[in-house]
């Protein structure tokens, strides 16, 4: 039997949605100092200022998306997951339409803050229904093509946005603290592309899915207390990847537009090497194969000891093609 026979409707709705949040993540990421720099000269910030804002819109959203996200993962269990993907989704709409009108750096900060809160209910709750619709024996696997369908969304988002935003439109509509030009083409794009999810998960999420109509059984589970108890060690590791992905994230961006003076696309095709080794490499670390060549342990301490290495050889090069090179390499411990 095909190893992924599985993955059936609902699943693939899944995979799908979890592919276009990580879309909306992946196109800001090229575009973001660009955007950024265009809306901070016209409310006269400085250039110091410009290069902190950068940092914190960046940071920002998955702040948010931290502080969020267990409520929703906790709540999903009370009111069903298929109404909060809803939800979920409502709020990327409304974030990328904020980010394509928005005509000053406060906007933008509001827009970043309303969807890293939002779409956090997709990530704890998409992976949930991952775990509610796999055996046992598949849910590692599901999970992976999880993070598969994400990283795939990351690798296509920065190539949207670097080509959209470099498109030379020539048109401004501008109406009170509002604006559409060609930096709003990416964000209604995926406006479009979030409108078009609504059918898709109101279809597509039904069999062995919780419904708001169907709310399943209160049980007394775990306290949070035992929860970080007895996770703390997997938290606390996986509290410090984020820190430092999310920091190769902001810096890549303001480096490569400041020092080596990449443009939109450029920066795009960074960030999409680095999601395509995270897509490649995901489904296979879980893989029987190589648990039974290396453990779980291993391979934590082996990934953040490449991810180090892979950071320091990318501040020794100024060369597009080992720039790349050392991209892959981090990502490959990540």
């Amino acid at each position: 039997m095909n190893e992924f026979s599985f993955i059936d409707k609902s699943l693939a709705t899944v995979f799908i949605t979890l592919f276009v949040v990580a879309l909306g993540f992946g196109v800001i990421l090229p575009v973001l100092p660009f955007f950024t720099e265009r809306l901070a000269l016209g409310e006269g910030v400085s250039s110091d200022q410009i290069t902190f804002h950068i940092g914190f819109l960046t940071s920002v959203y998955p702040f948010f998306q931290m502080l969020f996200a267990p409520l929703w993962g906790r709540w999903s269990d009370r009111v069903g997951r298929k109404s909060l993907m809803l939800m979920g989704i409502a709020g990327f709409v409304a974030m990328q339409l904020l980010i394509g009108v928005a005509t000053s750096i406060w906007l933008l900060y509001l827009a970043r803050i309303i969807g890293g809160i939002f779409t956090s209910a997709i990530i704890p709750v998409g992976y949930a229904l991952i775990s509610d619709l796999t055996s046992a024996d598949k849910r590692s696997l599901g999970i992976a093509l999880g993070g598969t369908s994400y990283s795939l969304g990351v690798i296509v988002g920065p190539f949207i946005g670097g080509l959209l935003s470099q498109r030379d439109w020539h048109w401004n509509l501008e109406w009170g603290h509002f604006l559409i030009n060609g930096y709003s083409i990416p964000f209604f794009f995926l406006a479009i592309i979030g409108l078009l999810l609504f059918p898709l998960i109101n279809k597509g999420l039904q069999n062995g899915v919780f419904l708001l109509a169907e709310k399943p059984k209160r049980s007394r589970g775990a306290t949070w207390y035992q929860i970080v108890r007895d996770l703390f060690p997997l938290l606390f590791l996986s509290f410090i990847y984020q820190i430092a992905l999310t920091l190769f994230e902001a810096v890549f961006s303001i480096f490569s537009k400041n020092e080596l003076q990449y443009n939109a696309v450029t920066i795009g095709y960074g960030f999409m090497v680095c999601a395509l080794v995270m897509a490649l490499l995901q489904p296979l670390v879980v893989s029987t194969r190589i648990k039974k060549i290396i453990s779980g342990r291993k391979q934590i301490t082996l990934g953040f000891g490449i991810f180090g290495v892979g950071v320091l050889l990318l501040l020794l090069t100024d060369q597009l093609l080992y720039v790349f090179l050392f991209i892959g390499l981090l990502a490959a411990g990540v």
